[in-house]
């Protein structure tokens, strides 16, 4: 499909959630409340609270991702992931909603609302960290409170500018000013090229901030220096999992239409190549580790080597990393429904279970866990509210950048 088609066709080109979607979607947010209503009645409190954690942190970090990956093309001016840029962009639409969930759960915490200060062992007990003076200086709970909360609605203001001015300049399309279009459309790409590299350098130490502070401060005595990095692994790995889900589930509409095998091919070398990143970032962490042998450090891997957290850690470099390492060489893989999308699912559920890894094990005691129970259900109403969020944002803006001066290119029309 062409620009003069897509012109054409402009009506078509929001995504409406069919009737079984939006029972799903509903389904998912009432399971959602009803885990955690059952979790905090039933006296778990601080494992209801750990799951909110993992689940709207890992659904906020695709989030970001999708903005992330958008800014990484505008600074370059990559033309191949035009047809495809906005199906991740629409994930950004969740970040207002991660946010909404941390900030209760920051209310919570100070205001001891539900146990949620047991969460975090250093604002129980400052003394645990009395030892380490750079953590007894950087971990101070109302300054982490206030500087979180400062980075994730600076996080979701800048995503807000940065893909607001593309769905402005595509809604001026859509409304048949195409001219007029194609003009603001050059403006907002000299603008994003000039910002984006600017906005990328932001959001690294916004976010790596966010992962001491929110993840790795549930051990406070444990640090690693590799740990934004390795969460920016997790992040860029299962965007591109839940991009191809999309692009697949998309493919019968007029948006999907324009999408052709080349980006299913692209999005799952992507996926492949994080897919090494994040255990090559893995390894280095366990080995440096391991010859280091310091107590601090090999406590927390120590104390995921027992049951019932071992199962969990046998069980996920396996499905994040091997599997899809010899699954996705051959070309077809990355562009056939059958193969791809349990791939991707397969992906995204086994970096699920690197969260739950990171959070539960230091929130509930081993003898009470049981099952992931608890963290399922909760995380069912944070899929749920992903959901209904990306759906909104479809619903109301053009899921093709229809306006952006790099996407005939991108369509195969030729520079233009």
């Amino acid at each position: 499909m062409t620009v003069r088609q897509l012109f054409d066709n402009r009506n078509d080109l929001n995504l409406k959630p069919s009737t079984n979607v939006r029972g799903a979607m509903v389904f998912c947010v009432v399971a959602g409340f009803v885990t955690i209503a059952y979790g905090m009645l039933s006296g778990m409190q601080e494992r209801v609270w750990g799951s909110l954690l993992l689940n709207a942190f890992f659904f906020f970090s695709i989030a970001l991702g999708g903005s992330v990956f958008a800014a990484m093309q505008d600074v370059i001016g990559a033309t191949w992931g035009r047809p495809v840029m906005r199906i991740h962009e629409a994930f950004t639409s969740f970040l207002p909603v991660a946010a909404g969930i941390f900030i209760i759960f920051f209310l919570a915490i100070k205001f001891d609302i539900a146990n949620a200060r047991n969460v975090y062992s250093w604002i129980k007990d400052p003394a645990a960290i009395h030892h380490f003076w750079g953590k007894r200086s950087w971990l101070i709970e109302n300054f982490m409170l206030a500087r979180d909360t400062f980075a994730i609605l600076a996080i979701v203001a800048l995503a807000h500018w940065q893909v607001g001015m593309k769905v402005r300049r595509d809604k001026i399309f859509v409304a048949g000013h195409r001219e007029d279009a194609e003009r603001v459309g050059r403006i907002v790409q000299a603008k994003l090229r000039y910002w984006s590299a600017p906005i990328l350098i932001v959001y690294a130490i916004l976010f790596s901030m966010l992962c001491f502070d929110m993840l790795m401060s549930l051990a406070p005595t444990w640090f690693s220096t590799l740990w934004g990095g390795w969460n920016f692994a997790i992040m860029m790995q299962t965007v591109m999992a839940l991009t191809l889900i999309t692009m697949f589930s998309i493919s019968h509409t007029t948006v999907g239409s324009i999408i052709k095998r080349q980006q299913f091919h692209d999005v799952g070398k992507l996926m492949h190549g994080f897919t090494i990143f994040f255990a090559y970032l893995t390894y280095a962490h366990v080995l440096t580790y391991w010859y280091g042998n310091m107590p601090e450090e090999t406590e927390y891997f120590i104390h995921r080597l027992h049951a019932p957290w071992i199962y969990i850690v046998a069980a996920a470099p396996l499905l994040s990393f091997a599997l899809p390492l010899f699954a996705l060489l051959p070309k077809i893989s990355k562009w056939t429904r059958g193969i791809t999308v349990p791939l991707a699912s397969i992906i995204l559920f086994a970096q699920w279970l690197a969260y739950l890894l990171v959070v539960q094990p230091q929130i509930v005691a081993a003898k009470d866990w049981g099952g992931p129970l608890i963290e399922i259900g909760v995380g069912f109403g944070v899929i749920g509210s992903f959901m209904i969020a990306f759906f909104r944002f479809a619903a109301r803006n053009p899921m093709v950048a229809v306006a952006d001066p790099l996407l005939p290119e991108g369509l195969g029309e030729g520079h233009h």
